[in-house]
């Protein structure tokens, strides 16, 4: 016995520093600034050209996107363990997310965000979740999941479910949303049997009272419509997360590259569907000098709009990348290689 006493104290010693190592991470973890773009998207397939449809070739193609430049997804409940505990994220943290509760989600969204190795959460109108198949209902004439649907997939764990309230009514214009909020809370632990991932504001209507309700209903998150890029601290509040919003419809790009008056690149742009906010960029297929060409962001049309790069000459000729973002430079919605003479 007298021999093992100092084996028992240098094993309490190491678990001691192995303690004190863990809280210096979580506690430096905790102090990091991290943006984390949440994107919001609500219906994935073909069926409408929509700003709210984003068709499957699209999402496809963002997911792509996103993966390329090393985003991992996280879950609103990693955001909580991060500002809690110091739970870590990654260095490229998106969260995906999508409003309403969609059928589409199970037969569009989910086969492609397992194929590119991402999560998302989608936030259910609770009061429209059929209990079957036989029961399915709409909203705005698209159908949603059931929930023997969610309760599957949130097994899978591609997509986790949060609330969208129970009837997506105002709750910035309700006297007391509480009733609604806490309603919506309790379908999700009854029926879907799990803890809900967050909570979203309907149409994005929210006041300080709101925020008071979700969270004394029990969620401890919270997305809105606001535009923006969130950012975590400690002092993050998790109840009023900005979103990038992603635009839908059928986006057809059409690119002519024009001569140029001096050395450099000009190219016009234009696109079949809905006009679009968009960010230009140039980049180099064999030449990594010139890879951050980004300019402001331009409105895309029918009408041809001409964007030009002035090169540096450590810049390449050969084999120019035009790359079209959103005004966050998160997700991508073009990139094509131009064929310079």
């Amino acid at each position: 016995m007298r021999m093992r006493k100092p084996f028992q104290i240098a094993g309490i010693l190491f678990f001691l520093i192995l303690l004190i190592g863990v809280g210096i991470r979580l506690g430096f973890e905790r102090r990091r600034v991290i943006p984390v773009p949440i994107l919001m998207y609500h219906r994935i397939g073909d069926a409408a050209d929509s700003p709210w449809w984003v068709t499957s070739r699209d999402f496809e193609m963002q997911l792509a996107g996103l993966r390329e430049q090393g985003y991992q997804s996280v879950m609103p409940s990693d955001l909580v363990a991060h500002q809690r505990w110091g739970w870590p994220l990654p260095q490229k943290p998106v969260l995906i997310t999508m409003d309403d509760g969609y059928l589409n989600a199970l037969e569009n969204a989910e086969p492609l965000l397992k194929q590119y190795g991402f999560k998302a959460v989608c936030y259910l109108i609770t009061g429209r979740v059929g209990e079957s198949p036989e029961k399915r209902m709409k909203w705005e004439g698209t159908s949603l999941l059931v929930w023997p649907e969610v309760r599957a997939m949130q097994k899978r764990g591609v997509i986790g479910f949060g609330g969208h309230s129970r009837n997506h009514l105002n709750l910035r214009a309700m006297p007391d949303p509480g009733g609604e909020i806490a309603a919506c809370y309790r379908d999700i632990r009854r029926m879907g049997r799990f803890r809900p991932e967050g909570f979203c504001y309907p149409s994005g209507q929210y006041i300080k009272k709101t925020q008071a309700c979700v969270k004394k209903a029990g969620f401890t998150t919270a997305t809105t419509c606001d535009d923006g890029v969130a950012v975590m601290t400690r002092g993050t509040n998790l109840l009023e997360l900005p979103r990038v919003v992603v635009m839908g419809g059928r986006h057809d790009f059409h690119v002519v590259l024009r001569p140029a008056s001096k050395p450099g690149i000009t190219v016009a742009v234009s696109l079949t569907g809905a006009p679009l906010e968009l960010v230009p960029r140039l980049t180099w297929s064999t030449n990594q000098a010139f890879e951050q060409g980004w300019l402001p962001p331009v409105t895309l049309s029918s009408s041809p709009t001409e964007v030009s790069w002035d090169l540096p000459e450590s810049a390449s000729t050969t084999d120019p990348i035009l790359e079209l973002w959103d005004h966050f430079r998160v997700v991508r919605f073009l990139r094509s290689p131009l064929t310079v003479p």
